[in-house]
């Protein structure tokens, strides 16, 4: 059996400041399938609020939840239509869950017996919040910790969070940044600064956390740039990006 590749992309990574699809899109998606042969891969996504605020043609984005958890009802469904374009020719399903869902013993088993038959079919699952009946990604992290609780239930053996930073930055911000290939999770938290993107809920924060849970079930865990050709097969090689070790 092949092993398994859970690939996490948030919002601002996919979307631009105007909450407009960007080219990401189609680079993770060529990735994607260039790995396929070797992995069975997730794709964990966000922006299905950012389609809802675009369709609606919203100056900004509410701040209820219950708009949010609308938004992102209409949302989906032009998020799910854009990757479906970037996976041209390929067959992609939906898959909505809460992390509820993969704390609990049968709702868990389900969905990793559901997910080996879409592989079987060639498929690649599509994974995102079910925002209807649940707001942790809406409130608390971009879908960061729900990659992590997918890769644990489904034993992976990689979790890829990809961002529009080239991993990890020391001295981010000076003339002096560069890239960290490789740090420990105690010590990464002095490289990370308390910053949320103005399109999604994450930040480094919220990857170091949910880093911290994938570590913990023995997955290894990387940070990097998504938004150029061959990001996840370089990142994966060590060649760009950040691992991060217990």
């Amino acid at each position: 059996m092949k092993p398994v590749l859970v690939v996490k992309v948030g919002t601002s990574t996919l979307l631009s400041a105007e909450e407009a699809p960007s080219s990401t899109f189609d680079r993770v998606a060529a990735s994607i399938t260039a790995l396929k042969a070797e992995y069975n891969i997730v794709l964990v996504t966000s922006g299905a609020i950012g389609f809802g605020v675009t369709q609606m043609q919203l100056n900004r984005r509410p701040q209820e939840v219950a708009r949010l958890q609308a938004l992102s009802m209409i949302g989906q469904v032009g998020l799910l239509r854009r990757w479906r374009e970037a996976f041209e020719g390929m067959t992609i399903g939906q898959v909505l869950v809460t992390r509820q869902d993969l704390h609990h013993t049968v709702s868990k088993a389900n969905l990793a017996q559901s997910l080996q038959c879409m592989w079987e079919y060639g498929a690649v699952p599509v994974v995102n919040e079910n925002d209807a009946v649940s707001f942790d990604e809406i409130t608390f992290g971009d879908n960061d910790q729900l990659a992590a609780n997918v890769a644990v239930a489904l034993g992976a053996k990689h979790l890829v969070l990809l961002t529009d930073q080239d991993g990890i930055q020391a001295n981010f911000g000076t003339p002096d940044q560069k890239r960290v290939a490789l740090v420990t999770l105690a010590e990464v938290q002095k490289h990370v600064m308390p910053v949320k993107s103005t399109a999604g809920k994450g930040g480094a924060d919220s990857k170091v956390m949910a880093a911290g849970t994938a570590l913990a079930a023995g997955v290894e865990v990387y940070i990097g740039h998504a938004t150029v050709e061959g990001s996840i097969e370089a990142i994966l090689a060590g060649q760009s990006g950040t691992k991060i070790v217990q």
